[in-house]
């Protein structure tokens, strides 16, 4: 059986290590009210980061609400996501959700993350001259 803990090494802790994410994601799932944006790492293990925005979620009671959803999702989902850094964002009308509907959606993203192992996100267009 694996553990299911939410120790330190598998949490995005430092200013660089969220913004090689927002800058470099290679993968990104969304709903109407989470975002998740990953990028893989040589670390062989899910690293995962959260922001939950104050503009979003006004009381200290529902952002922790949220963010413990949210953790409880991703370390049921962790071994599954083999090697990728994630950061999960909440988005206007996450508090809105009940907490069953806001666990159903953070573990259908994660599904969804690791069905595109090569990402998703769009290339850039190139300038034809």
């Amino acid at each position: 059986m694996t553990s299911t803990v939410f120790p330190r090494h598998v949490r995005l802790l430092t200013a660089g290590d969220y913004r090689r994410v927002f800058d470099q994601a290679d993968a990104k799932a969304q709903s109407k009210q989470i975002l998740i944006l990953a990028r893989r790492n040589e670390l062989g293990i899910a690293r995962m980061g959260l922001v939950v925005a104050k503009k979003h979620a006004k009381r200290a009671v529902d952002r922790n609400e949220i963010k413990r959803i949210i953790r409880e999702s991703f370390r049921h989902h962790q071994f599954e996501l083999e090697n990728f850094d994630c950061v999960v964002l909440s988005r206007a009308g996450a508090k809105d959700l009940d907490k069953t509907e806001l666990r159903h959606m953070v573990d259908q993203l994660w599904t969804r993350l690791r069905q595109k192992p090569n990402g998703n996100r769009s290339r850039k267009k190139t300038r034809q001259q």
